[in-house]
This record gives C-alpha cells, structure tokens and sequence, in this order.
C-alpha cells in the first residue's frame, strides 16, 4: 500500500491530535473553549458528516491503524447532510497518515444512492471513471466496501487563524454489505465525544500551548477502527 500512498501524497501534511472522552465532560470542554487564550470561534455552521469506508479483502487499511505503522491509508465516500437517499456531491477521499501528520487527496464523484440497491460494482464503475494513475485506480478496483458512519461536527478556528478545532456528537455506525444493505447492523453510541485539534507542520512550536489548555488526555482514536471492532466486522 505505500506504493499508493506515495502516488497520491501532495506533501501538505498538518497534524490532528485527538481526544476521546464521555458526554459527560462536555460541559468542561466548552468552559475551556470559551475560555481559551487562543479565542476559538465558529469557522463554519455545524454539519452532519457521513463516510463509506473500503478497505482490501484482507483489511489492510484497519490492520495498519491496529499495527500503528507509521505510514497508512484509508479509503472513503464522504458526504454531508443526510445519510441516506440521493446523494448529489459524494466525494472520494484518500486519507494519508505518516506517523502523526495527516493529509488528504479528494476526487468528486457523481451522485450516488445509499439505499438497499447499493453495490461494490456501481462504486467501482464510478471509479474506474477518475483520472488516476493505472496503479491507484487498480488498487481501488480491488477494495470493497466495510463500513459507514456519520456524526454531527462543530468547526472551531483560533483568532490567528492558525489553528481549528472540530467537535464530532451523534456519533452512528453500520456495516455494510457490497451487494444489499439494510442498514441493519447498527451502533449509535451518543455519549462519545471526539475533539481534534489540527494545525499545519509549520505551526507545532506553539501547538502545546492550544493543547495543553483542555483538561484531556491525546488519545490514539480510529472512527473506522472503533466500528469495526464494536460491530465485531
């Protein structure tokens, strides 16, 4: 997989460090966002966040998060609004990750709809559509779909416009089959809250100081990962 990594990567890396913790936190997490020296605004309206993730027969994508290799690459449909129906502007996202620095290569697809009738071979005929190198549209060809998830985000920006924030609630998980979904292997575990702070490389001298401010603990956290391992897929 890092033959494909390396044909993708655009070298504009930033860092994400996470923080996972109960509903129960969440009024201190805002008592320190309003509070921060770094006086975080809302960067955009709040949205609801869905993603199609694809992995190798073998589960390579989730087996490198499990393993911690420093570099690896997930695969997924994004979408905002609603979950399900006709979906108009679907996005195909390789998501890069070198040790603790992420980047992100997308590619518009056509309009899809998640319902029963959604398969591996209308997603791979979408595919096969892209301008791609021959080894990346191969590797694509061969991966099926695992699972989808959707949560609802906040997005926070520092006054100095350096550093974001974003805050995921209504978190939700479904297998997925590649010939008839039904949707009905599900999880929706509202009481999980995921913080991220993201900022580019060039920015980490100061980037404790924004950290360090919320009372949690950097967390190794996998949204694709924990629905797997939580729907035992």
């Amino acid at each position: 997989m890092n033959n494909i990594v390396d044909l993708l990567s655009n070298n504009d890396f930033r860092y994400e460090k996470k923080y996972v913790f109960s509903s129960l936190n969440e009024n201190n997490f805002f008592f320190h966002l309003n509070k921060h020296p770094f006086l975080f605004e809302h960067a955009y309206d709040d949205r609801f966040i869905n993603n199609i993730y694809f992995d190798t027969p073998s589960m390579t994508s989730y087996w490198d998060n499990v393993d911690g290799l420093s570099k690896r690459l997930k695969v997924r449909i994004r979408w905002y609004g609603n979950t399900y129906g006709n979906i108009k502007s679907p996005v195909l996202e390789f998501k890069i990750r070198n040790n603790a620095l992420g980047n992100k290569v997308s590619f518009k697809l056509n309009e899809i709809y998640v319902d029963s009738e959604l398969t591996i071979e209308s997603i791979h005929n979408q595919f096969k559509q892209l301008d791609l190198p021959a080894p990346v549209k191969e590797f694509l060809l061969s991966l099926r779909m695992t699972l989808m998830n959707g949560y609802l985000r906040k997005y926070y920006i520092s006054k100095d416009r350096k550093y974001r924030i974003t805050y995921d609630t209504n978190l939700q998980f479904f297998s997925m089959d590649n010939y008839k979904n039904f949707f009905l292997k599900n999880l929706k575990p509202f009481n999980r809250r995921i913080l991220e702070i993201k900022y580019d490389e060039c920015m980490e001298d100061e980037a404790s100081q924004v950290s360090n401010y919320f009372p949690f603990r950097m967390t190794k956290s996998s949204k694709y990962v924990y629905g797997i391992d939580k729907l035992k897929l």
